[in-house]
């Protein structure tokens, strides 16, 4: 029996104009995870390492901490299908529709709104905004990827993994929230809207493990996150 890590990335810059990069927080989540690992003597025959910078940075925190206990530590293998859905653009290009769907005015329209309102706003259209798109009822704007072939991409991606290295093998891969919800989608034959739950409630630097044996597969666990010990550390973002 072999065993994939799927962990998702540390808490990004939200706030920022660049999301897309780990914060502060998002830093220490991966050294944490590293850490926690490493202290525990994990071993791990294979890394796969999902297309952004977020997942290159919380790969780049775990390596780190095992380079610094003196710990093996694959190189890792690139897969693009670790990339997360399109969400975001999806979202950003129907914001004024969904404000308005939402009842809500647009923080851009608006003064001296705080960070935490401005946010509270936008998972409020994401939410209302990702369960149209997942239904086909929100369009996917041209040069973005659809959620269906979001999902199949994510299902090849998990195929690729457990079908591509020996057995007793132990593997991590990188990745996102989405993708993460995805790939357990695909484990357990869950559809669009639960996957889609699944996603919101993946935690920052969190571990899920899926068991593997001849193509077959079956969940371990989900969202794991013993090596976050403080609150502060339980982040979703």
């Amino acid at each position: 029996m072999s065993v994939l890590y799927l962990v998702r990335h540390g808490q990004a810059s939200v706030h920022a104009e660049d999301y897309d990069q780990l914060s502060p927080l998002g830093e220490e989540q991966g050294r944490a995870l590293g850490e926690y690992w490493a202290g525990s003597s994990e071993r791990f025959d294979l890394v796969y390492l999902g297309p952004l910078r977020r997942h290159r940075q919380t790969y780049d925190a775990v390596a780190s901490a095992y380079r610094r206990a003196g710990l093996p530590w694959p190189n890792p293998t690139p897969m693009p299908e670790l990339d997360e859905h399109h969400g975001p653009e999806v979202i950003t290009h129907h914001r004024t529709r969904l404000m308005a769907e939402a009842g809500l005015i647009d923080p851009a329209e608006e003064e001296d709104v705080g960070k935490t309102e401005v946010l509270r706003r936008y998972l409020t259209i994401y939410k209302l905004g990702t369960r149209q798109w997942i239904r086909d009822d929100l369009e996917t704007p041209p040069g973005l990827e659809p959620w269906a072939d979001f999902r199949r991409r994510v299902a090849s991606g998990l195929d690729r993994t457990v079908n591509g290295g020996d057995t007793g093998q132990r593997i991590v891969a990188f990745t996102s929230g989405g993708a993460t919800a995805a790939a357990v989608g695909t484990v357990l034959g869950i559809g669009d809207e639960k996957v889609l739950e699944l996603s919101w409630r993946v935690r920052n630097a969190a571990v899920t493990e899926v068991l593997f044996s001849r193509g077959r597969l079956s969940l371990e666990t989900f969202n794991t996150t013993p090596h976050l010990r403080e609150k502060r550390l339980l982040t979703y973002i």
